[in-house]
């Protein structure tokens, strides 16, 4: 079955597949052809996303059991539907006690038969650990204060559980011990010497495979706990007595692992993670054996037919991409959609070699935005946010220094690692051994900052040339930043980056190919951490504009540029995915389409910031300036649109918005790091931060804020609503496969995560899909509510189900106007075979006028011909003429009649 158009829903232990299975019929009835679904894989008890990952081969039980997901998939299939699942390839969740094959490693080291899953630097030295008299450590830093101070305090518990030993920190995180060091604890315990002696035996050469440590464990585990209990208390350090845990530090010490303050990570990690996150600990895909063992459960599902198509999540951290997407078509026989998650740069595109439909659409998501700000106010309002905020800094400033911040601590280590591999490289030739760490270090830093995209993509078939020219670019821009480097540390930097060492040094092409794949690694998650989780809480001109794969400082796009956009992505990737939210994006598509009307409102936003700012100004507790800039955007963006203009909110829509707010606003101001920060932040500005927002939210009569903002956005609202209802348009008519996110077909105004998977009223939905007829109007102006948002979903996605061709193979064809309003226009025609249609949308509402659009002649493709049924409001024309189409409402559907 073809993909048509995708609803993606969060599964949880309050969304479970049973849950998904009574959806199915609704979205079946709202047009929708694939239900697209977050990870369904065993993750961490109590995980609320599914992204850590602990065990690829189970199912996740709080979820259901496959039985309940083979239920899921033979409903919608018996509707003709399809199940999409996002599967996670690069990384696993760790810590905790939950993931078996991390508790290996941790217990046998480089021996572990999982050891080679990780990517695991064992030759690190780890500050404050000796190293292991065999073979190095890895970092473990899950502690909540120096590992002396939690030693001393007698936080780290000696227990024997199902035949092992291990350590516990503070309760919640399993440090195994090694086998070979079981002896050492037993012979504290009398009643266990000759245990004690078989497990020194054993120590003296037996792998880890070996039948006799399983034979040695089902001994142990059969011991009563008044056998175990002199061992355990030799080993178990008691608060305040430093010789009651000394023995349990030199145990510790020998042990494949090192515990530490979880602040140690930047400075020492030595395992590929997820980002900065250190208990998502990144995964080496690309060995076969791997992948063979962390697919076997997603791939047998999708040969069962259980499964039908994949989203993979994070395709950017992979050490090939290329080469994972080829080895998963490979592994079925048969064609399945194939999506990945890719956030395109300015001006990128996906790699033409990748074998998927394409990306999860994020690059929509932007374009769509752009092409609706109102371009009259970029000036204003570009004019109004230094003055207010006082924030000097431009765009492409911001996400420089957020660059350099994140290289400088949270990720230095993945820097210092990179530095030594590359210092390695270069000390092979006598033309570059004098090359310094430092230097190299900076100059390496300074190519990542200059990287305008996430990342290349070298591999052992070469690189192309379009990354080499982003590589160059990034090149001239380190060496006009770090002159003071000299030309030969950038001149070898450049050399590893583009393969061209290799060629000249073929006797090293190996470790300069590793090389440079790794650094590709790294400068992902340090645009990811830099750009996303900084510079787009730290620049807030108009922070619509702010959203994942956006471009700081870009104000709009043209309708020229979105035509050939649209184009491009009909001829490389008709069905690429189109999203307008996600469970990842900053704010919902909604509330970015109210925050894009004050662009069409400057004058009025000015007065009306100045105004606020005088009436919410507590001096005893001041907040930044760009920081309330932010809130006043965010709130508008999260006023219930819902709400009756006449009506003043209660009791406890106030509160709710004002907690939603308030969490939100604090998260961006640590995401930013300017005033506070996720670790050592500031609770004192985060309590000023909450008062402000309790101040602004007060819901007694006499807030002077509330009915001064309520003025402000009843006068914008209609605008943010053309804003929604166009971009839904766009998304469900021009090529690509339009995903929703769960509940989005109503307005959809979340904040950022965790606001953004808040529980959805479904039942609500069916009601309201269940009173719309199938040849109703689309939107008229008496429309109340999210009702029209509804109507032109569910109108549009069952046009889509009609007609699937026209979408999936009909051309795309712009249609341009010539008259006064002609720069407001966006259209386009729909072709295939007999079947078109027009869409057409008045942007920049705030511009509208009467007789707007009388003297604007709309000209259509040569073959456009009616006539054509309006499906907006059903009415009928022989010509298409942009004072009657747009008479009513702002958009037009027509389709030949």
């Amino acid at each position: 079955m073809s993909v048509r158009a995708t609803y993606r829903v969060q599964l949880s232990e309050d969304f479970r597949f049973a849950d998904a299975t009574a959806l199915v019929p609704y979205l079946d009835d709202l047009g929708i052809s694939h239900l697209y679904v977050s990870p369904i894989t065993a993750a961490r008890e109590g995980s609320t996303h599914g992204y850590d990952v602990v065990d690829f081969n189970r199912l996740n039980p709080a979820l259901g059991t496959e039985d309940d997901l083979r239920a899921l998939a033979a409903a919608l299939h018996a509707r003709q539907m399809g199940l999409i699942v996002d599967f996670v390839p690069n990384h696993m969740g760790i810590g905790g006690s939950d993931n078996r094959y991390w508790l290996s490693v941790l217990e046998w080291g480089p021996e572990s038969p999982f050891a080679h899953w990780f990517d695991i630097d064992w030759s690190a030295h780890l500050p404050g650990a000796p190293h292991h008299p065999h073979t190095g450590k890895v970092l473990v830093p899950f502690l909540g204060d120096h590992y002396g101070a939690v030693l001393a305090r007698g936080e780290l518990r000696l227990r024997c559980d199902d035949g092992g030993f291990a350590l516990w920190a503070h309760d919640t995180h399993k440090l195994p011990i090694c086998p070979r060091d079981y002896a050492e604890i037993l012979r504290k315990a009398p009643d266990l010497t000759g245990l004690a002696s078989a497990y020194e035996g054993a120590a003296a050469g037996a792998p880890p495979d070996d039948t006799l440590w399983q034979n040695l464990a089902t001994r142990l585990a059969s011991a009563t706990e008044a056998q175990l209990a002199p061992a355990l208390d030799a080993f178990t350090g008691t608060a305040g007595d430093p010789e009651s845990w000394d023995a349990l530090d030199r145990l510790i010490s020998r042990q494949y692992w090192r515990a530490s303050r979880f602040t140690l990570d930047g400075d020492a990690i030595n395992y590929r993670r997820f980002f900065t996150i250190s208990d998502l600990a990144g995964l080496r895909i690309e060995d076969p054996d791997v992948f063979d063992a962390t697919h076997e459960m997603i791939l047998r599902l999708m040969r069962d037919g259980v499964v039908d198509g994949l989203r993979i999540d994070h395709i950017d951290g992979l050490l090939d991409p290329a080469q994972y997407l080829r080895r998963l078509r490979s592994s079925i026989d048969r064609p399945f959609p194939l999506y990945v998650e890719k956030i395109l740069g300015p001006g990128e595109d996906l790699p033409a070699d990748w074998p998927c439909e394409g990306t999860t659409g994020y690059e929509f998501a932007n374009q769509a935005v752009e092409l609706l700000a109102d371009p009259q106010g970029a000036r204003a309002l570009s004019r109004l946010y230094p003055v207010f905020t006082r924030h000097r800094r431009t765009p492409g400033r911001v996400v420089q220094i957020a660059k350099q911040e994140v290289m400088a601590y949270p990720m230095a280590a993945e820097l210092e690692a990179l530095t030594a591999r590359l210092l390695e490289l270069a000390a092979r030739n006598p033309e570059t051994a004098d090359i310094g760490r430092a230097a190299l270090r900076a100059g390496l830093s300074a190519v990542v900052v200059g990287l305008d995209i996430y990342r290349t993509y070298a591999s052992v078939e070469g690189l192309s040339q379009e990354d080499r020219g982003r590589i160059t670019a990034a090149l001239n821009r380190a060496r006009r930043q770090a002159p003071e480097l000299g030309p030969d540390v950038f001149d070898f930097i450049a050399s590893v980056l583009t393969l061209d060492l290799a060629r000249d040094r073929p006797e090293d092409s190996g470790d300069i190919l590793n090389a440079a794949m790794r650094v590709q690694q790294f400068t992902g998650p340090v645009m990811a951490k830099g750009l996303e989780d900084k510079a787009l809480y730290r620049y807030a001109r108009l922070i619509a504009l702010n959203e994942v794969g956006s471009e700081p400082g870009r104000f709009g796009l043209s309708v020229t540029a979105f035509h050939r956009l649209s184009a491009a992505r009909l001829r490389r990737q008709p069905a690429s995915m189109l999203c307008s939210s996600t469970h990842d994006t900053k704010r919902g598509e909604d509330a970015r389409a109210r925050i894009l009307a004050i662009s069409g409102h400057a004058d009025a936003w000015r007065m009306a910031v100045a105004e606020w700012h005088d009436l919410l100004a507590d001096p005893s507790a001041p907040i930044d300036p760009n920081e309330e800039y932010f809130f006043y955007q965010m709130l508008l963006g999260a006023w219930p649109a819902d709400l009756d203009p006449d009506r003043d909110p209660s009791e406890g829509e106030v509160d709710d918005l004002r907690d939603r707010i308030a969490a939100a606003l604090v998260k961006s101001a640590r995401e930013a790091g300017v005033n506070t920060r996720w670790v050592y932040g500031s609770p004192r500005y985060e309590a000023a931060l909450e008062m402000f927002v309790a101040r602004a939210l007060d819901p007694a009569p006499d807030n002077a804020f509330l009915a001064s903002f309520r003025r402000f956005e009843r006068r914008v609202a209609p605008d943010g609503q053309v804003n929604a209802l166009i971009q839904l348009a766009l998304k469900l008519t021009v090529p690509g496969i339009p995903d929703t996110y769960q509940g989005a077909e109503l307005w959809e105004q979340s904040l950022v995560d965790p606001d953004n998977r808040r529980p959805v009223d479904f039942d609500r939905r069916r009601e309201m899909l269940a009173a719309f007829a199938e040849d109703e109007p689309l939107w008229t102006p008496d429309m109340r509510g999210a009702t029209v948002k509804l109507a032109l979903a569910a109108g549009l996605l069952r046009l889509r189900r009609s007609n699937p061709d026209l979408f999936a193979r009909g051309s795309y064809r712009p249609v341009s106007a010539q008259g006064p309003a002609g720069r407001r226009f966006v259209g386009f025609v729909r072709h295939w075979r007999t079947t078109r249609l027009v869409v057409a949308a008045a942007l920049y509402p705030a511009q509208d006028a009467p007789d707007a659009w009388a003297d604007t002649r709309l000209l259509l493709p040569q073959g456009a011909t009616g006539p054509w049924l309006n499906l907006i409001d059903r009415s009928r024309h022989a010509t298409v003429e942009a004072e009657r189409i747009f008479a009513k409402v702002p958009l037009a559907l027509l389709l030949t009649d």
